[in-house]
């Protein structure tokens, strides 16, 4: 962060300083110290002795994206102040605003994958860790299981990436040509989804072929969504990089739907386990829904993609992410979650990509696909910690004594 001094002139017995203010790079939840006697964001203020007060309260950034508070630290003349950055566009933290997803990348040149479950993708990039994207463009034997699959960033360079995804753990390949892709999941440029760790660990895994139960102390709601961080057993690394919906929940335990290997590690874990959310912590839940009545999925292998395709009355768009719940007899796609591609896109009919465990068709009589959306947001309303804004300016005022 930095400001940009401005001419000062004398008000009173103190002078007035006026700057244009550029956000952090990585935002601290609670406002940015904006300095200390004499020492103020990036500056050297001459002639004041302390900092008195900061104007611009409710001012909104260059951008018009955020507007800032500015909140003082103590009493007294010798004190320092902190600037809180909230947003003030629709669709940045409110709830309801549909998941998306970034610019398409270029392609990669390579991948590996070991049975641990850690993909490793060669080729240009922009992420940094923690990011959470979406898979495409995989080719044969290397890259097209990926197809669709939402995934975190566990390292980045800008050379190449790793991400965990722990359900193909036994194809562990050693270097292949391959051509994947990425978009990241956000709502907007500047609001991206990240995961909100648990406070409690994960002790216990459980999984059938369709149901999920995970031990951990928690105050989950049925409808959000979890990332499972690791570390994993041997026995479970398929659970490693999942993303799931809570189905259930109490005070020391939830479930979801799943459709990968059984896992019968019930105890000795010590994994974290992520919250999704947007800025401000607001959760991602689901919206709008369409009603699915027939389902045909396809089995993920080594040369095949993961796809589903629905018949559904729907209103859906390429790029919406969403999550088949409830279905009647292809109980085996519950809890599948992809985004909706173009191909063969119309009012009646959308597909996804997915991870898929069953190969069927089949006619249903309940079951829907719903649209992620951010939630209410559950912080402080505040920024999310780490939030990038050092693309933002914003003009304040500081008076000293």
């Amino acid at each position: 962060m930095s400001d940009t001094q401005l001419d000062s002139f004398p008000i009173g017995a103190g002078k007035f300083l006026p700057v244009d203010h550029t956000g952090p790079a990585s935002y601290t939840a609670g406002g940015e110290t904006l300095g200390v006697v004499n020492n103020m964001t990036g500056i050297a203020i001459k002639g004041l002795g302390s900092l008195d007060m900061v104007l611009g309260s409710g001012n909104a950034s260059l951008s018009g994206n955020y507007i800032v508070q500015a909140q003082q630290t103590g009493l007294g003349n010798r004190k320092t102040w902190k600037l809180l950055w909230f947003n003030a566009v629709a669709g940045l933290a409110d709830a309801g605003v549909p998941l998306g997803l970034g610019t398409l990348s270029s392609a990669a040149t390579q991948s590996t994958y070991t049975s641990a479950g850690l993909l490793t993708v060669v080729g240009a990039n922009s992420l940094k860790a923690g990011n959470f994207i979406v898979l495409s463009n995989g080719t044969s034997g290397a890259g097209i299981i990926f197809d669709g699959m939402i995934v975190q960033v566990a390292t980045a360079t800008a050379t190449g990436y790793t991400v965990n995804v722990g359900q193909m753990s036994s194809l562990n390949y050693t270097i292949a040509t391959d051509t994947l892709k990425y978009q990241v999941v956000q709502t907007a440029t500047n609001n991206l989804m990240y995961g909100l760790p648990l406070a409690s660990p994960i002790t216990g895994v459980l999984a059938t072929a369709n149901l999920l139960t995970i031990t951990q102390a928690n105050a989950l709601v049925p409808g959000q969504f979890v990332y499972l961080n690791g570390p994993f057993k041997t026995a479970s690394v398929y659970a490693l990089g999942a993303v799931v919906q809570v189905a259930t929940a109490t005070s020391t335990g939830w479930t979801a739907n799943w459709q990968g290997t059984i896992i019968a590690q019930t105890s000795g874990e010590v994994a974290v386990a992520s919250l999704l959310v947007t800025n401000g912590e607001a959760p991602v839940t689901t919206g709008l829904f369409s009603t699915i009545t027939n389902s045909v999925g396809t089995a993920t292998s080594g040369t095949v993609a993961g796809l589903l395709t629905m018949t559904s009355q729907n209103n859906w768009a390429a790029g919406n992410i969403l999550v088949i719940q409830g279905l009647t007899t292809n109980t085996k796609l519950d809890g599948s979650l992809g985004p909706v591609i173009s191909t063969s896109l119309s009012p009646t009919v959308f597909k996804i990509n997915t991870y898929s465990a069953a190969a069927s068709t089949a006619s249903e009589a309940s079951g829907t696909a719903a649209l992620l959306v951010t939630g209410s947001a559950t912080g402080a309303g505040d920024v999310a910690a780490g939030t990038n804004l050092s693309g933002e300016t914003v003009r304040l005022a500081y008076i000293g004594k």
